[in-house]
């Protein structure tokens, strides 16, 4: 600590903005995020040597344990209400132009997905209203940068009844401008996964904090309540936090339930 710095009011040196709240949410995000994957890349990874881990033959996980609401609803039970076909979600990003205006986005982010998903995006944007997404998720950085590029083409994003968005891919679904869920939709989240192969702790330490940072911003830039990511934080990877309707509403990751 240098001279002078035990002059400083608390609230000054701390450097807190008048929304405390969020920059608090921001500071125990990081925290966590930096234990995650600390844990995930020193054990979990120990047995996946040279495995991808966004690469999974099954898309559909099963939903975290949600005392706080009834255990027979729909989130309990995720392949029960999802129509889309789990090959379809094995399969990388791709992006079809549909009628009316709909481009899908079907299968997982993989490593570079963002690059064809933007070129396709601007090759045919004027027949563009809405983005509808199916995907189990993927590559966080991929996903942060196809969700910029649709809010930049001021579309809308959709994940209708039966459609599935998990892991990263709510972040792609943040991107709309209008965002709809269905109310049979099945959306939710869980930890970031660890690159695969042997990380430097203070390698993983930084790694955590910039990914978290990205995330967190991504969300208030979007207009989206940035707490919704601590779901994400809390949920082991090999499960997933399935949003209640009206933990969609409430979080502003949907705009409107259809």
């Amino acid at each position: 600590m240098s001279v002078g710095e035990t002059d400083i009011p608390k609230s000054k040196w701390w450097g807190w903005p008048s929304d405390a709240n969020l920059m608090r949410t921001i500071f125990f995000g990081l925290l966590i995020g930096s234990a995650t994957v600390l844990y995930l890349d020193f054990t979990a990874l120990d047995n996946q040597d040279g495995v991808d881990p966004l690469q999974t033959d099954r898309p559909i996980l099963p939903a975290v344990d949600r005392p706080e609401i009834n255990p027979n609803a729909p989130q309990y039970r995720p392949t029960e209400q999802i129509t889309v076909q789990p090959d379809i979600l094995s399969a990388p990003m791709s992006a079809t132009l549909a009628p009316n205006g709909i481009m899908l986005l079907s299968g997982h982010i993989d490593p570079g997905a963002a690059e064809r998903i933007k070129v396709e995006l601007d090759r045919t944007k004027e027949y563009i209203k809405t983005v509808q997404i199916n995907s189990p998720g993927g590559s966080v950085s991929d996903a942060l940068e196809i969700s910029d590029k649709i809010r930049d083409l001021g579309f809308n994003t959709l994940v209708e009844d039966g459609g599935y968005c998990a892991s990263s891919c709510p972040i792609v679904f943040a991107g709309g401008v209008s965002r709809v869920a269905g109310k049979k939709a099945t959306i939710g989240v869980h930890q970031i996964y660890g690159a695969s192969g042997k990380i430097s702790a203070p390698q993983a330490m930084s790694d955590a904090q910039t990914t978290t940072a990205q995330i967190t911003k991504h969300l208030v830039d979007m207009g989206i309540d940035p707490t919704l990511w601590v779901h994400a934080l809390e949920t082991p990877p090999e499960k997933l936090y399935y949003f209640t309707q009206a933990e969609l509403k409430k979080f502003k990751l949907a705009t409107k339930l259809n």
